[in-house]
């Protein structure tokens, strides 16, 4: 026998409690806001946050997962296109970093989804690493495997290493745009797509095609400078 929900409303009540929810974690944080407070911005049952998603941690969940699979098709869309292009790594790193750039943005600036996964990041990291290996491990795989392909002289945990700079990098020119647009009198403004993964992107290719330093040599470069200074 199926189990009717209370106040059964379907897809829509569904939608709202997620609109509700992802709108109030990024405005709050994800600790201080009740399922009650959801419910009630939703125009619903609270009973129907249970029903739907287990709780307010799987709220949370599908809010991140319907962000990422959008971002993540969107890469691989683009990833298949990189691998027959003549500039083959810069054509994967754009594949990479432009649909983060714009799912980080909305008209009006940054978007909730980019306010929220900031707020997790300090509020929970647990909960933070939990969603982001459920939704980017599988595609981080193919990009790192992309860039390896591209890159087949550069070891692989070299690749890694890059890999972790590029997500840095990405995610503060989505996260703090202000700094560069203000210091540079509005010359430098990361809100424009085009214009940041026009400098971003030939940046970041040749940071991948860097020579791989050799392994020890900054520490004894640092110890010989130390001693230097005795």
């Amino acid at each position: 026998m199926t189990r009717t929900p209370p106040d059964a409303t379907g897809a829509d009540t569904r939608e709202k409690l997620l609109s509700a929810a992802e709108r109030l974690f990024a405005e709050r944080g994800y600790t201080r806001v009740s399922v009650r407070a959801i419910a009630a911005d939703a125009g619903v049952n609270w009973s129907l946050v249970g029903y739907y998603f287990r709780g307010k941690e799987g709220l949370l969940s599908e809010v991140y997962r319907r962000h990422c699979s959008t971002l993540n098709a969107e890469r691989l869309k683009l990833l298949a296109d990189a691998r027959r292009s003549p500039q083959r790594l810069e054509a994967v790193i754009e594949a990479f970093v432009r649909p983060a750039l714009a799912e980080a943005q909305t008209v009006g600036g940054q978007s909730n989804f980019s306010r929220l996964r900031a707020i997790l990041a300090a509020e929970d990291s647990a909960l933070l690493n939990q969603l982001v290996a459920e939704n980017f491990d599988m595609s981080s795989r193919t990009f790192v495997a992309a860039l390896q392909d591209c890159l087949p002289h550069v070891p692989h945990d070299e690749i890694l290493w890059r890999f972790h700079f590029m997500l840095g990098t990405i995610y503060y020119s989505a996260s703090s745009p202000q700094r560069i647009k203000t210091f540079s009198r509005g010359r430098c403004d990361p809100g424009d797509i085009d214009a940041t993964v026009r400098h971003l992107v030939p940046f970041l290719a040749d940071a991948f095609r860097a020579g791989v330093p050799a392994s020890g040599s900054h520490g004894a470069d640092s110890r010989a400078t130390s001693r230097g200074r005795r």
